[in-house]
């Protein structure tokens, strides 16, 4: 437990709420207040206090936080309620309000058009130059996604803009230079995010370079970080000495998975490491018992009395299409048709909101634009 789970939010916010109503153009202490509404689930009433410290003093700050906010969560929209105000002031309680309620719908849109405008500016924080790599990568425009992620790690070296900046590389078959930018993001784990995937696209990326030893360190690197932090990467791993051509580690790594908790989309390789090692006998267990488990899942949710008709239908239907893509998938292994495995490396990204209290995000001056 971390000394920010010991706070209690709700008195926090309420004294932020007092300070804000006795000084509502303090952007600071509407920034604070946000963040703290956050921490409670409040979203709503954290939007419309980024969205009025934005309005009353535009600077790089206000406005990226409200983009980041508008990116990650959406924006609330008033539902149509008789007797409600179409807008909403914090600082104004009516009794209409108890009539409001809200839908969310995405904000990309929004959020791009800020953060575009702010990078005009060249702010010095690395940021927005993130967020907008992100923002480019969500659209599969991996070469604007390249250039302003350049521009963030220019500024400051981070695991996300240089895993990243692989993903994009990979995504255009640049192979070396993805793998020299995982390669360089492994090491800036932080508290803020130990994630182990670019490592694991480093693997790959070796891999599929044909640099064999160096792809197997990095396998076995993995195998005993993930055990350590208990990450259960090892169906992911696997996948190195797949591309290798190293059955007997895969096979050796998928033997001990749990297949109750697998999709069948995991079946097809494993197969065929099975298949190149001669163990038939296995398969054939294999996809026996799943197939079996499955139909006995699907009967017992058709005779469910308590199930809607039409989600016994949509879940024998699925159902039934898994168990045909596990048979096809055995009919094409004793073919020899080996499975391509088609790695996507992960999108990385962190709490990325100015003056976040529990990530120690930094808060630059809130100077207007």
């Amino acid at each position: 437990m971390s000394k920010y789970d010991e706070i209690d939010f709700e008195k926090v916010s309420l004294q932020l709420q007092e300070q804000v109503e006795q000084d509502p153009h303090n952007v600071k202490l509407r920034n604070e207040l946000a963040i703290v509404f956050m921490e409670t689930n409040e979203y709503e009433e954290a939007f419309f206090q980024l969205q009025a410290a934005a309005e009353i003093k535009p600077s790089v700050q206000t406005l990226y936080n409200l983009a980041y906010f508008y990116f990650t969560e959406g924006k609330p929209i008033i539902e149509a309620t008789s007797n409600t105000k179409e807008t909403r002031n914090f600082e104004e309680e009516t009794e209409e309000e108890e009539s409001v309620s809200y839908t969310w719908e995405s904000a990309d849109e929004e959020a791009f058009d800020i953060v575009e405008d702010l990078l005009k500016s060249k702010p010095g924080h690395y940021f927005p130059y993130n967020l907008m790599g992100e923002m480019y990568i969500k659209e599969e425009k991996y070469e604007e996604a390249i250039n302003v992620l350049k521009k963030g790690s220019n500024l400051t070296l981070s695991l996300e803009n240089l895993s990243n900046l692989g993903l994009c590389y990979y995504k255009k078959g640049m192979l070396p230079e993805a793998a020299e930018c995982f390669h360089k993001a492994h090491p800036l784990r932080s508290c803020n995010n130990y994630s182990l995937f670019p490592l694991l696209s480093y693997g790959i990326c070796l891999a599929q370079l044909g640099r064999k030893s160096e792809a197997r360190e990095v396998a076995k690197e993995l195998l005993f970080l993930s055990e350590k932090e208990e990450e259960a990467l090892e169906a992911d791993i696997a996948e190195i000495y797949y591309i290798l051509g190293d059955y007997e580690e895969f096979v050796d790594i998928y033997s001990k998975l749990d297949w109750d908790f697998y999709s069948e989309a995991f079946l097809p390789t494993y197969f065929y490491s099975l298949w190149k090692l001669s163990k038939i006998k296995e398969i054939e267990e294999l996809a026996s018992k799943t197939i079996q488990r499955k139909e006995k899942e699907m009967k017992e949710v058709i005779q469910d009395p308590d199930e809607e008709e039409d989600f016994k239908d949509e879940y024998e239907e699925v159902t039934m299409e898994e168990i045909t893509f596990i048979k096809n998938a055995v009919r094409e292994i004793y073919k020899g048709n080996a499975p391509i495995i088609d790695y996507k490396p992960q999108v990385e990204t962190r709490c990325y909101l100015y003056g976040c209290f529990r990530h120690t995000n930094s808060n630059p001056n809130y100077f207007s634009i």
